[in-house]
């Protein structure tokens, strides 16, 4: 459904909207899904950028192709593990919008140096970018093999998302990074799509997104790797993550498991590693009068930056800052998150707090 005045000025009566004055931008966003408008929607002036959609992730592969893709010819892409991020030309400047459609100041900072995105939004200036972010961001596992990189899966436009090996020649053009494109099948050609799936789990990366070539139509398949390297990330913050969120990765893992008759006995050793040994080291630290934490580390060139992403992250944890320190022109900043709710239950509990079941 497209996103009319009349259903605009109905969700703002029915409080679905918040509005906003900041970064020079007067906008309003959903807070909720409404109607068939996904939470995460932003409205500026007249233009509307629409949420991500979420697509839909298939528990098995050759039925879930068949039900879900009609396309005879479908796009293979690695699906990249990150954190999700939207990025526009709005009033002349380069913006980043979160999934739940705030102002990403951290990614806004990094795009905005960026002379190849400066390019393109001053050719397609109502286009947006949809796009991953991994490395050194408020939100990923620190590394030191690189600083941070944005990996573009989609492009939006007013027409709806540009085909596939359009959008891999146009990033192409202006020296953008894609996400890495795994090859064009024909959807019947199942045998080599479960090539590409069992490919990817032996390479320890998080699956795969299948697309139609007109990208009318997608879906998502995930590893047994990455669902058990969830939870085994995961299981110590047990109180501060949905209990769907351990019950689906146990169920698609499972299912990929039996499709393709992996080793049993390997992967549910790796599942009770994964659910036991971070949560006892948690509980072990407790006891020693630490807390459960995880951190990160980010450079930054605008102090402001750090000040609005500290104000966003600490609506639901805690943040204490490590250290900072300037670096080629640039602050390094490492911080670590205290996961509050986690760490009050689990103290609780080891307090001898009784729960009736």
């Amino acid at each position: 459904m497209e996103l009319t005045k009349a259903l605009a000025l109905e969700a703002k009566k029915k409080g679905k909207l918040a509005f906003h004055d900041e970064y020079g931008i007067k906008f309003a966003r959903f807070i909720a899904d409404f109607r068939s408008i996904e939470r995460g929607t932003i409205i500026i002036g007249n233009r509307v950028i629409y949420a991500y959609p979420h697509i839909k992730r298939i528990f098995t592969l050759e039925r879930g192709i068949a039900r879900n893709i009609k396309s005879e010819t479908v796009y293979i892409e690695e699906k990249i593990d990150g954190y999700n991020t939207r990025v526009a030309s709005v009033n002349g400047k380069i913006v980043a919008f979160s999934r739940g459609g705030f102002i990403d100041y951290f990614i806004t900072e990094k795009v905005s140096e960026s002379t190849s995105i400066r390019k393109f939004f001053s050719k397609f200036p109502q286009a947006i970018f949809c796009a991953e972010a991994i490395g050194n961001t408020p939100y990923t596992k620190p590394t030191k093999d690189f600083d941070i990189k944005i990996f573009v899966f989609d492009i939006a436009t007013n027409n709806g998302y540009v085909p596939c090996s359009e959008r891999y020649e146009l990033l192409r053009k202006f020296g953008i990074e894609d996400v890495p494109a795994i090859g064009k099948f024909q959807r019947i050609n199942i045998k080599d799509i479960n090539k590409i799936a069992l490919a990817i789990l032996k390479a320890k990366k998080e699956g795969i997104v299948i697309k139609s070539d007109d990208r009318k139509e997608a879906i998502k398949y995930v590893t047994p790797y990455a669902d058990i390297s969830d939870i085994a990330n995961n299981t110590r913050l047990l109180f501060d993550m949905p209990l769907g969120f351990y019950m689906q990765r146990v169920l698609r893992s499972a299912m990929f498991i039996k499709d393709f008759d992996l080793d049993h006995e390997h992967y549910a050793k790796q599942l009770g590693e994964a659910f036991y040994n971070k949560l006892i080291d948690a509980l072990q630290k407790l006891e020693k009068g630490e807390e459960i934490s995880e951190e990160f580390e980010i450079t930054i060139k605008d102090t402001n930056t750090w000040d609005m992403l500290l104000r966003q992250m600490s609506r639901e944890v805690k943040i204490e800052k490590l250290f900072e320190k300037e670096e080629n022109g640039k602050l390094r900043i490492r911080f670590k998150k205290i996961y509050r709710r986690t760490n009050k239950r689990l103290r609780e509990l080891l307090n001898g707090k009784g729960v009736e079941d």
